[in-house]
């Protein structure tokens, strides 16, 4: 027997399906192609195509872990841990901003495939962290009946890899930021953005660490210096590099030179035809 959460998602998986045929049809595709995912014949429209199927996958994936436990039902789960009594249900302790996160990852995504590839890698770095973050708090809410054995166990299980993983994500979002921002602001520009976004950075580390601000005020502050940073880059992408004009002017006075030698090669066959 179906409950409702399978019913929606295979409704849904099963919508996305044939709207991804019928694009693939509509794009330019032939019927064995469509089906056969491009083994023999085409597909039309790659990206949408594969984006509706996305979609079919990860539903249909959704639809069978639900169907499997019958949408999280009581007798379902009394029956799973072998006891009479349904098991108590424990609900999260810890708050999770990896919803957040994961948010910004999509955006990310989207944004590396409107404008810079950057965006794109910077995107799937974010969703792989958030995945193992996510995958780890998840469980560890339900280890145990204690809230605080919980949080030892995930920082147990996570310790020796989440510094250094949550650093460099922290690390490469700062470079793709900056980068984007120095190169749209050309020479004198990028001086003064490095110079303030320094000093910037200097001064909240030195107020945060004289204050003793409590944790989460420190978290916020980082979280609003990285959106600040990444919406820099956006911009600056969109924008696009600033010329170079010492660069130009170099091949301008190239093409000058081309023209002169042109114009001096044409006076001479003229000069010539005129003699003859």
């Amino acid at each position: 027997m179906f409950t409702t959460g399978p019913k929606y998602l295979i409704a849904l998986s099963v919508t996305a399906w044939i709207s991804a045929i019928a694009y693939g049809l509509i794009t330019g595709g032939d019927f064995v192609g469509v089906l056969s995912y491009g083994f023999k014949g085409g597909v039309g429209e790659h990206l949408g195509y594969t984006l509706l199927h996305g979609v079919f996958g990860i539903t249909a994936v959704l639809a069978g872990v639900l169907f499997a436990n019958r949408d999280g039902e009581a007798e379902t789960l009394a029956r799973l841990a072998g006891t009479d009594v349904v098991p108590e249900v424990k609900p999260p302790s810890a708050p999770s901003y990896w919803g957040a996160l994961a948010a910004v990852g999509v955006a990310c995504l989207m944004l590396g495939v409107a404008i810079s590839v950057v965006f794109l890698y910077l995107g799937l770095a974010i969703l792989f962290v958030v995945a193992i973050e996510w995958l780890a708090l998840a469980w560890s809410d339900r280890a145990t009946g204690d809230a605080q054995t919980n949080a030892n166990i995930k920082d147990r299980i996570l310790g020796p890899i989440e510094v250094p993983m949550l650093g460099s994500l922290a690390i490469a979002s700062m470079m793709i930021g900056v980068s984007r921002v120095f190169l749209a602001a050309g020479k004198i520009g990028a001086v003064v953005a490095g110079g303030i976004l320094a000093t910037l950075i200097f001064g909240a580390a030195v107020l945060l660490a004289q204050t003793d601000a409590p944790k989460k005020f420190i978290s916020a502050s980082v979280a609003g210096l990285a959106a600040l940073v990444i919406g820099g880059g956006v911009v600056g992408a969109i924008v696009g590099p600033a010329p170079i004009h010492g660069h130009d002017e170099e091949h301008e006075g190239d093409h000058s030179d081309e023209d002169d030698h042109s114009g001096a090669g044409e006076s001479t066959e003229e000069g010539l035809l005129i003699n003859d």
